[in-house]
């Protein structure tokens, strides 16, 4: 249950991979910022190789890659991207979820609101103990499911060809529109 919770909260808290940052040229993408990073080239053909960046230039990328280096010129590419792990969002939201839940524990045992005078459980002291208790033991369940989850973030996707043949039909009270396009 509480693994399935933290789950959720690591879901929810955004680590699900998007295209909405990819970039559409090489120069986009540019070099200083991904030096020396992990990456995956993925070409027309389907072929993903893994490797570390040396250069990326307007028209070519260059990895290190287990046997030596190899380089792709930028027509050649349809796709970059980057895999992640989140060990460390989830261990922050299981330290939250914890820390929350070993309060609220103590704040909404009925013991210590039925008796005014009970003294043991219904501290500060107590609720303090049973956050860093519960938010350890949560610390550690949300690292091991946030490294349990792996996206992959596109750092570049080659711009999609234009189809060959075009044809549309618009209709509008009155009108009809037909437009036809080929490209050879």
């Amino acid at each position: 249950m509480v693994a399935a919770v933290l789950a959720g909260a690591l879901v929810v808290a955004g680590v699900v991979p998007s295209m909405a940052q990819a970039a559409r040229t090489f120069d986009d993408l540019g070099t200083e910022g991904h030096q020396g990073e992990i990456v995956y080239v993925t070409d027309h053909g389907g072929a993903k190789v893994k490797g570390s960046v040396v250069m990326i230039s307007a028209i070519s990328i260059k990895l290190l890659v287990n046997d030596g280096s190899r380089e792709w010129a930028a027509s050649d590419v349809a796709w970059i991207t980057q895999t992640r792990r989140h060990a460390v969002q989830g261990a922050l939201v299981g330290l939250i979820f914890g820390s929350a839940s070993g309060v609220f524990a103590v704040v909404t045992d009925p013991v210590c609101q039925n008796s005014p005078h009970a003294t043991w459980g219904c501290g500060a002291d107590d609720a303090l103990f049973l956050a860093a208790l519960l938010g350890g033991i949560g610390c550690g369940a949300g690292a091991a499911i946030g490294a349990a989850i792996k996206t992959e973030r596109f750092l570049y996707v080659a711009p999609s060809p234009q189809p060959p043949h075009v044809f549309s039909v618009r209709v509008a009270p009155g009108v009809i529109a037909l437009r036809a396009q080929l490209q050879f």
